[in-house]
């Protein structure tokens, strides 16, 4: 049985591996999803769409569309059902209406699928070691006020590892099925949140927030808490539109920090490409609303972070494309965009990078099964593998700023941990070690994070001569 189970696992890879399924939203009925983006105007609070409610819901209906979601108040997009094959020429025409777009999949940026361990994994952790977490956490292990959103295919809410005694930091309460917004199509899985639809979220939670009760492993911010929001399928396509929700809903929900390894996917069959450009009208609407949620975000108080990616580009003059195109969410203004790097420090060989994208490097490993190298952390069923993919680094760089914000946060009447994302990305890249060339560069960032830096706000320059240098800086 088990192995029947990790050879199902091995099918359900993410990003854009061999035998991936379509990301479409087409159902078998016909029925097309589409992202809206109306015209109007975005403030701090939320949204004030150019016309009224009436003759939007009246445009939407003549051109043959249902609302299935209507985030119109918070960041003005609208995720509409249609089985007009017209419906998106007739409704951009609109002057209430500024992007269409049908809601195609999106993919995670893991390599492959893992291959699970059977031992406690904590004397393996040399990522943790690398950003000095178990140091940080004799200051800070971070507060259960503290939410941490994971936006993925979900969290394995029963994994040993989320559980200290009886109860469990992951809040499946407070979980999201941002899936249920797509129409019905193959691979959509199990609404639950808590419910991991293959293995990635339960791997980036563990990363995030794997409890100090002597199983395993121990997270970065082992005391916070993680909200599942369920933005992915289980062939690992998370779908615009649910992704879109997916971050509108950190910002209702004013969670602290959110984690999302994914980029935008095409619809084409195996025909993924990581860059979405403003010169195509569907690609258009996807940053548009992205870039709406993540502002929207930010202004609730949600600090996003995001993986750059695995296809080794320099995302500042990326091969094949022209500069209006980038890596979504990874590029979006608003968003810490985190590189990976190796056991040695080094640049991954994988991971993309860039002046203007590489916010902060972290670990991400360079091995799929191999602990050595790989990223060790949770995966469902009580079990545990080690990853690489820029994946991995992004859940360590939320994992710090939740203790930045676990630290410095004030704790208001209302329960909630109040730090701006300002300030939490200033805190997080401030403390970072610089490597590579000395100051901000295209592979490092602001450099490597520090979770003992971090958790006491050391801005002192501290630079690591022992961190190889990158091969791209030679190109």
């Amino acid at each position: 049985m088990k192995k029947t189970w990790i050879g199902a696992l091995a099918a359900v890879v993410l990003a854009g591996v061999s035998g991936a399924v379509p990301g479409s939203s087409t159902s078998a009925a016909g029925t097309q999803g589409y992202l809206v983006v109306l015209a109007g105007t975005q403030g701090g609070d939320g949204f004030a769409a150019t016309g009224t409610e009436a003759a939007i819901s009246a445009a939407v209906a003549a051109a043959g569309g249902t609302v299935a979601n209507d985030l119109s108040n918070q960041i003005g997009v609208l995720f509409v059902h249609s089985p007009s094959a017209t419906f998106a020429s007739t409704l951009a025409a609109s002057s209430l209406v500024e992007s269409v777009g049908a809601d195609f999949g999106w993919q995670g940026v893991t390599a492959s699928a893992p291959e699970p361990q059977d031992d406690p994994l904590e004397a393996a952790q040399w990522d943790m070691q690398q950003i000095r977490t178990d140091e940080a956490h004799d200051i800070q292990g971070g507060i259960p006020a503290v939410d941490v959103g994971v936006l993925d295919t979900g969290i394995d809410g029963m994994h040993p590892d989320f559980r200290k005694g009886l109860v469990s930091n992951v809040d499946c309460a407070r979980g999201r099925n941002s899936i249920a917004f797509v129409p019905d199509g193959p691979g959509v899985g199990t609404p639950d949140p808590c419910v991991d639809n293959q293995f990635h979220g339960t791997h980036v939670a563990g990363t995030i927030a794997a409890r100090a009760n002597g199983l395993g492993l121990v997270g970065v911010a082992p005391n916070v808490t993680l909200v599942p929001v369920k933005v992915c399928d289980t062939s690992g396509h998370c779908y615009a539109s649910a992704v879109v929700d997916g971050i509108t809903y950190a910002g209702d929900e004013k969670l602290d920090v959110i984690n999302m390894s994914f980029f935008v996917d095409d619809d084409e069959f195996q025909q993924s490409t990581e860059f979405k450009c403003m010169d195509d009208p569907v690609q258009r609407s996807f940053r548009l609303a992205v870039e709406r949620a993540v502002q929207y975000a930010r202004n609730q108080g949600v600090t996003p972070v995001a993986a750059l990616g695995n296809s080794d580009e320099d995302l500042a003059q990326p091969s094949g494309t022209e500069n209006n195109c980038e890596v979504v969410p990874a590029e979006t203004q608003g968003v810490i965009g985190t590189a990976a790097l190796g056991r040695e420090k080094q640049k991954a060989g994988y991971s993309n990078y860039g002046t203007g994208a590489t916010d902060v490097t972290a670990p991400g490993g360079t091995a799929n099964g191999n602990c050595l190298v790989g990223v060790p952390s949770t995966i469902p069923g009580g079990l545990y593998a080690c990853l690489q993919g820029t994946s991995m680094a992004s859940p360590h760089a939320a994992g710090v700023a939740a203790l930045i914000v676990s630290q410095f946060g004030t704790l208001g009447a209302d329960g909630d941990v109040k730090l701006s994302p300002t300030k939490v990305e200033s805190y997080l890249q401030g403390t970072a070690i610089d490597q590579g060339l000395p100051g901000y560069d295209e592979c490092f960032g602001n450099g490597r994070i520090d979770a003992l830096r971090a958790v006491t706000h050391d801005t002192s320059q501290a630079y690591d001569a022992t961190a190889p240098y990158c091969s791209e800086y030679e190109e």
